[in-house]
């Protein structure tokens, strides 16, 4: 938990998020804002004179009162009950429709503010290196941008309300002075003390905000982990064991919300039963002590019954908006790791050149700060254009992290790739990004027809070059579909085969035209046969762009130009086929390559 800071500290977040806002809009609610509340100020004003009519008592002596009735003689409205009930009723049509104007422009500034902070949080994380990105959960990512600034912008909500409260207590200042300014100090001293004393729970409620963040990180972190992980659990008949650790998350949860409810509800409950013997005693020592005028007593009760609720108000308003500030707290947080580890920004859009020398990885070395050891140590590695290069080693041999720096994801802990001796580093190594496709194990396919998930590669591209691409990729089944291209794929492709969805994943990836086609154990999950249409599918693309393959199944890895060998984040051979199973043999790691390639080139064999 971040450390925490002072409530002022806290609050004072808020009104930095209103800083940055235009500032016409919140000059215009400002406006509202007064406006409604000298409404609320005149309209109890005029109760004094009308008290006055309907009880027989003589004309208040107070100037303000006196001065409000010289000025209803003078707009020619009769001193009469239904000439003062009239201004009255105007007075208040006048604020209902001042506060309802107020209310909707605040509700308008707040929802674009939020709106704004998340397309700020998003586009500063898809700005982010890949590095800080893989470091972080994307449940994480997804509570921010859900839930913690959905209680941003309840705490927004709360400022403004609060905001509009305190207009509204001001007016009441004003007009209560004018009837009695001794009155008026014991009003607003009588909540002022109320206010002091419910301090503690103004604490509480910034404790059980930061409380709250976790245990809402809790419940998305496991729901994420769960619909992950649904197939597995139905294979595994563990449903049961999901909804349990589910519901003693949400359990949790619902406990830190109640204990910050009846924070809230006890502070409104001490304010009623204080502001209730406040009043008491305030009705006491206006008729007994200060002799105040009936007509004018009883204005100052109505203000002071008005004055004790917004007390509490702005005590729950207060409470709220700290409840709400360990989001923002959060929210910036992340927002700022994911601006002090952004990409180079690529000014112009550079056009790609074709590799004409080489790829050259010199001494790289890769390290994850959450780990110990280095992922990858010292590898050099010489990638000609146009080849196929297979990788090949255990799980964790540090496979996949040479790919993610190939493609330009990551720069190198120490050491250097180069493409025709150009470093991959800065701006270069984001605009190398563009000339680089990538089949992953676990396919991606977005919950759309076939020809939109194809076209986000190449968005303009035309049907023609969408069926070629597919031919390519041994993926033209497509087009014996009832609805060919436009047939919708199910959510991340369910309604394919994995074979399927892999020789589509191939073609989106063709339809880039890259320069560098990474597959990473892009056939591991799939059966011999789908298998086998995708290793021919590969094979065909020989000499025509650079590939790397990295896996230990498919029986293209024997056809490869060059195979590397990866061992703990070291490479421990290099060569063709027949001298990489020469040099693991004499390691002793023969099983590395041969056990599990010649099954499948024998039951490949045997299925041809």
């Amino acid at each position: 938990m971040p450390s925490q800071p002072s409530q002022l500290q806290a609050i004072g977040g808020f009104f930095e998020l209103l800083h940055v806002q235009p500032k016409i809009p919140l000059l215009i609610l400002l406006i509202l804002m007064l406006l409604a509340g000298l409404s609320e100020g005149i309209g109890i004003l005029l109760l004094v004179p009308l008290i006055g009519i309907l009880g027989n008592e003589p004309a208040s002596d107070n100037p303000i009162v006196g001065a409000v009735e010289q000025a209803l003689r003078a707009s020619g409205l009769p001193m009469t009950v239904a000439g003062l009930l009239g201004a009255f009723l105007l007075l208040i049509l006048l604020r209902a429709a001042l506060v309802l104007a107020r209310d909707l422009y605040s509700q308008r500034i707040q929802l674009s503010l939020i709106d704004r902070l998340r397309t700020d949080a998003f586009g500063a994380l898809l700005g982010a290196e890949w590095r800080m990105i893989q470091s972080n959960r994307s449940s994480d990512f997804a509570n921010l941008m859900l839930t913690d600034l959905a209680r941003v912008g309840m705490g927004l909500q709360a400022l403004l309300t609060l905001s509009a409260g305190l207009s509204v207590m001001l007016a009441y200042a004003l007009v209560a002075v004018g009837i009695s300014p001794a009155m008026t100090c014991i009003a607003f001293g009588s909540g002022a003390i109320l206010f002091s004393l419910l301090g503690a729970h103004r604490r509480a409620a910034l404790d059980l905000g930061w409380q709250l963040g976790a245990g809402n990180r809790a419940v998305h972190g496991n729901l994420h982990e769960a619909l992950a992980g649904m197939k597995l659990a139905k294979i595994l008949g563990n449903e049961r064991r999901h909804l349990d650790a589910f519901t003693r998350v949400i359990a949790d949860l619902r406990q830190r919300q109640i204990r910050y409810a009846v924070s809230s509800g006890l502070a409104g409950a001490l304010f009623s039963v204080g502001g209730a013997l406040f009043i008491a005693g305030f009705v006491y020592l206006g008729l007994k002590v200060l002799g105040v005028h009936l007509a004018e007593l009883f204005t100052l009760v109505i203000i002071f019954a008005r004055i004790m609720p917004l007390w509490s108000r702005v005590q729950q308003q207060l409470q709220q908006l700290l409840h709400a500030a360990p989001a923002l707290i959060e929210a910036k947080q992340l927002h700022a790791q994911c601006l002090a580890h952004r990409e180079p920004v690529l000014v112009e859009v550079t056009r790609r050149r074709p590799i004409l020398d080489a790829i050259r990885v010199e001494q790289v070395g890769y390290r994850y700060a959450e780990r110990e050891g280095a992922a990858l140590a010292d590898i050099d590695l010489i990638i000609e254009p146009r080849t196929t290069t297979a990788v090949i080693g255990a799980s964790g041999s540090g496979k996949s992290t040479l790919a993610d720096l190939l493609m330009g994801l990551m720069e190198p802990t120490n050491g250097r790739i180069l493409v025709d001796d150009r470093p991959l580093i800065g701006p270069e190594r984001i605009a190398w990004r563009r000339s680089v496709a990538y089949v992953p194990q676990e396919t991606f396919l977005f919950d759309d027809s076939i020809r939109n998930n194809l076209l986000w590669a190449r968005p303009g591209a035309s049907e023609p070059q969408l069926i070629a691409a597919l031919e390519r990729a041994a993926a033209d089944f497509v087009l014996q579909f009832p609805d060919g291209l436009d047939t919708r794929v199910g959510e991340r492709g369910t309604r394919l085969s994995g074979g399927e969805r892999q020789r589509i994943a191939l073609a989106r990836a063709l339809l880039s035209a890259p320069l560098l086609l990474i597959l990473d154990e892009a056939t591991s999950a799939l059966d011999l046969a789908s298998e086998e249409r995708v290793r021919r599918a590969i094979e065909a693309l020989h000499g025509d762009l650079t590939l790397v393959v990295i896996g230990h199944r498919l029986a293209t890895l024997r056809h490869a130009d060059q195979v590397v060998a990866l061992n703990m984040g070291k490479l421990i051979a290099a060569g063709t086929w027949q001298q990489t199973e020469q040099r693991l043999t004499a390691l002793g790691m023969s099983g590395l390559i041969a056990s599990p390639t010649a099954a499948v080139v024998e039951e490949t064999k045997a299925g041809a």
